[in-house]
């Protein structure tokens, strides 16, 4: 199906001048070439509706399917199976303005950030205090663009009597995040049409984690009969991967005199166990009735990498950056993920041969492998509900990055 590619005007007219050829030579055709040359004329008008004609029917084509179809048909196959498109979150920010002589600060006032260009506005109205006021604004886009470094200067779109012309950034209060990636997107669609729901299976509990926004992996496993484990795992890279918030009880569910006690906690946590429990608010509808489940962050173990002799230390981002990748995706042997035994342990062989391929004709005397507690390695397999992360890389005796 992704193969299936449109004609260009020429493929067709091409396909329509040969046609031709073959019924002139069939028929002993010996017109002058002026007439043929008419043939060729209506040939490319003809290919001109053609043309549009089939690009039109293979974009039809292809939004049949999930596996090609452009965003908004995806987003309506996604919707089939309750897999969500996670929009872009605009950044909220924590605003101070000082000397203020108005009463309030109403809603809505306009802030532009000179140097970017983006527009912020206030949420709600806010009084003065000792001619002071702390506000929240928003970005008008989303994305982390609106994601300003604290002592950012904002200047007021519109002056207000008794209003600073100028604000500055106090903090972040909610990080602007970018739309999810349409491929990454496009892979939950399909992981959930080829894992249908099976009552509370595994790959169930998998699934209803990762309805929540920022939650990428989940590590299940039953340690003991009729309670199951899942390890959260957070976007971002190396050890920041971790969800937030928490969940009380945890494990649930937690009965009272015969009857389930809601669910309380905050963030992702909780989302992820509101998410296991229903499809909305207050339902009950997906985890079996007596089945524990526990959410735990993933545990994390940390790798240090020592480079001696590297001839060309031009290349040391490059490194630092390959190596930060490549024990991001390592992921411990799941059999129902289908996560294999390879991907879930790494050597010193492996990565300074990965590592090789970066610096190309530079050369490295010696590349070690160690713990987080220096104990050199040669190979270690990660453990259940683990991941690696890169805590420190040393190149010639300079340490260059700490995790």
């Amino acid at each position: 199906m992704a193969n299936f590619q449109t004609k260009t005007l020429k493929e067709i007219h091409d396909s329509f001048m040969a046609r031709y050829a073959v019924l002139r030579n069939k028929y002993g055709d010996k017109h002058p070439l002026l007439e043929k040359s008419f043939i060729k004329s209506i040939g490319y008008a003809i290919s001109g509706v053609a043309v549009i004609l089939w690009q039109l029917a293979v974009w039809i084509y292809k939004q049949c399917f999930p596996q090609t179809c452009d965003l908004p048909m995806l987003k309506f196959w996604g919707n089939l199976v309750g897999v969500e498109y996670q929009e872009g979150q605009a950044a909220n920010l924590t605003i101070l303005l000082e000397g203020v002589t108005a009463p309030y600060l109403i809603s809505g006032t306009v802030y532009k950030d000179l140097e970017s260009g983006l527009i912020f506005k206030t949420v709600s109205q806010v009084s003065n205090e000792n001619g002071q006021i702390t506000a929240t604004v928003q970005c008008s886009s989303t994305g982390t663009v609106g994601n300003l470094s604290i002592e950012t200067v904002l200047n007021i779109a519109n002056p207000l009597d008794g209003i600073p012309s100028t604000a500055t950034v106090q903090g972040i209060k909610i990080e602007g995040s970018e739309d999810e990636e349409v491929e990454e997107y496009r892979k939950r669609v399909l992981y959930r049409y080829r894992n249908k729901t099976q009552i509370g299976s595994m790959i169930d509990y998998y699934n209803w984690a990762l309805e929540v926004p920022g939650i990428v992996d989940v590590l299940p496993y039953v340690f003991e009969e009729g309670t199951t484990t899942l390890y959260l795992i957070a976007s971002g890279s190396g050890r920041y991967r971790s969800p937030s918030g928490s969940l009380e009880p945890n494990p649930f569910p937690k009965w009272e005199n015969g009857q389930f006690t809601e669910l309380t906690g905050e963030g992702q946590f909780l989302q992820v166990a509101k998410a296991i429990e229903g499809t909305e608010e207050g339902v009950h509808d997906r985890r079996p009735v007596q089945a524990k489940v526990e959410l735990k962050e993933a545990i994390y173990t940390p790798i240090k990498i020592e480079i001696t002799g590297l001839s060309d230390t031009s290349f040391s981002e490059q490194i630092r950056t390959t190596l930060i990748n490549e024990l991001d995706q390592k992921r411990p042997h799941i059999v129902v993920l289908g996560y294999s035994e390879t991907n879930a342990k790494i050597n010193s062989v492996q990565l300074s041969g990965i590592i090789s391929q970066v610096i190309g004709e530079a050369t490295i005397q010696k590349f070690t492998v160690k713990k987080g507690n220096d104990e050199e390695i040669s190979e270690l397999v990660l453990e259940n509900g683990s991941l690696f992360y890169l805590s420190e890389l040393t190149i010639n005796s300079e340490i260059i990055y700490r995790g």
